[in-house]
């Protein structure tokens, strides 16, 4: 049985279990930071690679008689289905290496943490 004289080597104090929860915390927020950074910068690329859309705007020619008809609303872009599949599959794609680099930095935590539990256990 331990001597209560060598109680103190074998506790830890108030400033180390600080340094431990900081030290977990800090890849915590790293690992925050990058998600956020890659998803910013997956979600611009996208939009800055498209050409902004063009409207076309086509001048009618003045009516020969005055009609008493509204005027027809303007037609909004036409979306080519090719197009939207490609841009769906494109999104899709880039939410796939999003997830699996998310997951390939939660198992580096995940081991880094447990290595770290197992050397404060031996020693």
């Amino acid at each position: 049985m331990r001597d209560k004289a060598d109680w103190h080597r074998f506790r830890r104090s108030g400033e180390e279990r600080v340094t431990t929860k900081v030290r977990a915390a800090v890849p915590a927020m790293v690992l925050g930071a990058l998600l956020a950074l890659c998803s910013a910068t997956v979600c611009a690329a996208p939009a800055a690679a498209a050409p902004p859309p063009v409207a076309a705007a086509v001048a009618a020619p003045p009516p020969a008689t005055p009609s008493t008809a509204p005027p027809a609303a303007p037609q909004g872009p036409k979306i080519d289905p090719a197009q939207n599949s490609q841009a769906n599959a494109d999104k899709t794609k880039n939410k796939v290496i999003i997830g699996v680099i998310a997951a390939v930095l939660l198992v580096i935590v995940v081991w880094g943490r447990r290595i770290r539990s197992r050397a404060e256990k031996n020693g």
